[in-house]
């Protein structure tokens, strides 16, 4: 006996490859449920809910996903992962895009913050801002004290420091 399956929403199929003939309604709603639940259900529970009976839905999604048994469907099932795939595959364009909608609806709506954010993304993913980053790896202890007193003067004159450095000498121990 048949489960009821009215409550189950079944995917919009991304692929022409499920419309072969030789694929069956209910092969096809096992193919789009498999593939559009991307993990959270077993191949079991698709095969149940796309109308096959409980009792034999673990053979049956079993014999669906076997290429020698059914190629048509490991084909469809392929075709619309790969669909499914390029249709969240992140690009340029598309970035550029829907940023372009989150800074119009965040401007529209008076965010302002959310739309300079958006469109500042949008100018880093065109090339228009450069982030210059500069690593120094050199330690105070590869610096000769002419360098080190050098770079404290050039500090104390960029931060408007007001001060004088006292010499320290290293006490000998005379023990």
């Amino acid at each position: 006996m048949e489960e009821d399956n009215k409550d189950i929403l079944i995917p919009q199929p991304m692929s022409d490859a499920l419309f072969d003939e030789k694929i069956t309604p209910k092969q096809r709603k096992f193919i789009l449920l498999l593939v559009h639940s991307e993990g959270l259900k077993t191949a079991t529970q698709c095969a149940v809910e796309a109308g096959y009976a409980k009792r034999s839905a673990f053979m049956v999604a079993s014999r669906l996903q076997n290429v020698d048994k059914y190629p048509h469907v490991v084909k469809a099932i392929d075709s619309e992962v790969r669909a499914n795939v390029d249709r969240y595959r992140c690009t340029q364009e598309r970035s550029l895009s829907t940023l372009a909608r989150i800074r119009d609806q965040a401007s529209s709506s008076g965010n302002w913050n959310a739309a300079v954010a958006a469109e500042t993304r949008r100018g880093q993913i065109a090339g228009l801002y450069v982030d210059k980053k500069e690593i120094l790896t050199g330690t105070i202890d590869s610096m000769s004290r002419e360098e080190v007193e050098k770079k404290l003067q050039d500090l104390k004159e960029q931060y408007s420091i007001e001060t004088t450095f006292e010499e320290v000498k290293e006490l000998e121990n005379k023990a």
